[in-house]
């Protein structure tokens, strides 16, 4: 990955829900070190804007049409550029589904917990970016 140690991590959002994608957006627009780049609402369309776009991270939905998100990450990163992916699930992994469905995916988050989870998860993904704001919530951000 050749980024910038200033440069916003450029991402691409997969999730089915068109609410979902604009709330994520919204949100992470208003942290200054992501850069949305590309949006998707199947895991088909994710593996054209990742090949199209080439981004740092990925962050996807598991429930997607045509291609469930673990198919689609085991894709991208099949590609050759490797993207950082995080999974989102509203269902418990460990529960719904067995380690090695989502192996590939470099984080698994629950969407419950996305808002407070992401930042801290981004951060060990790029470790040492600076101006990543930990303390920051979604519910902050929200109007």
């Amino acid at each position: 990955m050749s980024m910038k140690h200033n440069s916003p991590i450029r991402t691409v959002l997969v999730d089915g829900s068109p609410e979902c994608l604009v709330r994520l957006e919204k949100w992470l627009g208003t942290l200054s070190n992501f850069s949305v780049v590309g949006k998707a609402s199947s895991g088909v369309d994710a593996l054209e804007q990742c090949r199209m776009l080439r981004p740092d991270l990925v962050l996807m939905d598991v429930a997607l049409p045509c291609m469930n998100g673990y198919e689609a990450t085991a894709r991208i990163k099949e590609d050759g550029h490797c993207p950082m992916i995080i999974l989102m699930s509203l269902f418990h992994m460990d529960e719904a589904y067995e380690v090695d469905s989502y192996s590939k995916a470099d984080v698994v988050l629950n969407k419950d917990v996305v808002y407070e989870e992401l930042i801290p998860a981004v951060t060990r993904l790029f470790p040492g970016r600076a101006g990543i704001p930990e303390e920051r919530s979604f519910e902050d951000n929200m109007v």
